[in-house]
């Protein structure tokens, strides 16, 4: 008999990636739902229902967890932002932490915990919001878990840099002023779109992007708004889009103020590294995290002098260029060309002559190119690695591979590809946060010859 439509009373069991709550039916069907901790009971309103499993939404938490919180943001649970706000970070890691061997654990390397991100409030150096209207006036958010087209206000934001809260009110306040309307995703009708915020945390340095439709405007109408976020950023964009498309693409890109890109600093095995950041450049967007993380890859990785680098998916070159000194030679993959021009520039603020970045995919590029690499480093999408790119690397005999991933499931299958080969076995495992009260974590991986 189907139970969708229907509500009936869970326990979670346990939380499983993607930070979804594991519950099991009074048949023994598992039953997947958002928001429960372990151990708690709820009654769960049935919203699918197959042969192997089951969907639901909590309608009542019936036993709360000793480990629930109170969370800190009123729009927790219905943003798309947060999932974990609900536990505190010790619990958050612990989950985290389970899931990572239930899914890793079946190669039999022993994983230690998980290395903590230094910041778990303010963290996020990048910030998307979406303008949205909000009965007569133009507000400023982020989506709904699960919606396009739904939002929730901001601020507040506890995963954002502080100063991104106050950019937004400032640049809020200007479109309410101005009675200019939000642009509508439907009728692909309004001006203002988006509000992109990034910092150079450990530079202090601060690039806002206003971005609207192609509309009548001009610089003049930008200036009161450019005065008052000058006095805190260091460059000020806009960014004109006529796309119907939701995402921030660029049209027209025009500097309104301050310098064309800020400069973030990563201190990588005792040196510090400087890397451009400009509108559209990719970065990760934790920089505390991301000096733990790329100091893990260099831990794992343990180059000498004589190693010649492959860096794949190397995007603007940062993993390569915080390697170049310790090896002979880097040679950076990356699909997008203006990550690869970012990667050159960046190679040459830091005075890194032995690299090299080509603007290729994966998968032409190893087609075309039969070079011997003593280290490899893939640091690929959320979907992983291609078939084509792990005959590659099961092909290239390289002494020491490390497969940094945003995906543990992703991660999971590709290890058993390459391990199943019987050429390469894991030698260590290493989960990174990057990602404090969400579900996400990075993972560092090192395999070597057998």
């Amino acid at each position: 008999m189907s139970l969708k439509n229907k509500t009936i009373s869970v326990k979670a069991e346990k939380i499983v990636f993607p930070g979804r709550s594991l519950c099991r039916c009074e048949d023994g069907i598992a039953l997947f739902t958002e928001g429960l901790l372990p151990g708690e009971i709820a009654d769960v309103l049935v919203i699918k229902d197959k042969k192997s499993f089951r969907e639901g939404l909590i309608k009542q938490i019936t036993l709360l967890s000793p480990e629930r919180v109170e969370p800190v943001c009123p729009s927790f649970g219905r943003c798309g932002g947060c999932t974990f706000q609900n536990t505190d970070y010790a619990n958050q890691s612990k989950y985290k932490k389970e899931y990572i061997n239930e899914l890793l654990s079946v190669f039999g390397v022993k994983i230690d915990g998980i290395l903590q991100s230094p910041e778990i409030w303010n963290y996020r150096n990048k910030m998307e919001f979406s303008f949205f209207n909000n009965e007569t006036a133009a507000d400023l958010g982020l989506h709904c878990r699960g919606s396009f087209n739904r939002y929730v206000s901001v601020p507040p934001c506890f995963i954002a840099d502080e100063d991104f809260l106050k950019a937004a009110l400032i640049v809020k306040n200007f479109a309410d002023k101005n009675g200019l309307p939000a642009y509508n995703t439907r009728t692909h009708e309004g001006f203002f779109r988006h509000l992109v915020l990034r910092k150079a945390k450990n530079n202090n340095q601060m690039l806002i992007n206003i971005v609207t439709n192609i509309l009548e405007g001009s610089l003049a109408f930008f200036e009161p708004l450019v005065k008052e976020l000058g006095e805190f950023a260091q460059s000020i964009y806009w960014t004109q889009n006529g796309r119907q498309s939701d995402a921030v693409v660029s049209d027209k890109l025009t500097l309104l103020f301050g310098k064309e890109h800020i400069t973030e600093k990563l201190n990588v095995g005792g040196r510090d590294f400087y890397f451009n950041i400009s509108p559209f450049s990719f970065f990760q967007t934790n920089s505390k995290g991301t000096e733990i993380l790329y100091n893990e890859v260099l831990r794992q990785l343990n180059p000498s002098k004589n190693d010649v680098l492959l860096d794949l998916y190397c995007g603007t070159g940062t993993i390569g260029i915080c390697m170049a000194d310790k090896v002979k030679k880097v040679i950076g993959i990356e699909q997008v060309e203006s990550a690869i021009e970012n990667a050159k520039t960046n190679a040459g603020i830091n005075n890194v002559d032995n690299a090299e970045f080509f603007a290729s995919t994966a998968e032409k590029w190893i087609k075309e190119n039969g070079s011997v690499f003593d280290a490899i480093v893939v640091d690929p999408p959320r979907s992983g690695l291609t078939n084509d790119v792990i005959k590659f690397l099961l092909d290239s005999q390289s002494k020491k591979i490390v497969y940094v991933s945003c995906n543990p499931s992703t991660l999971a299958r590709d290890l058993t590809s390459i391990t199943d080969s019987g050429k390469y076995k894991i030698k260590e495992i290493a989960p990174v946060d990057m990602f404090p009260q969400t579900y996400h974590i990075e993972s560092v991986v090192s395999l070597e010859l057998k």
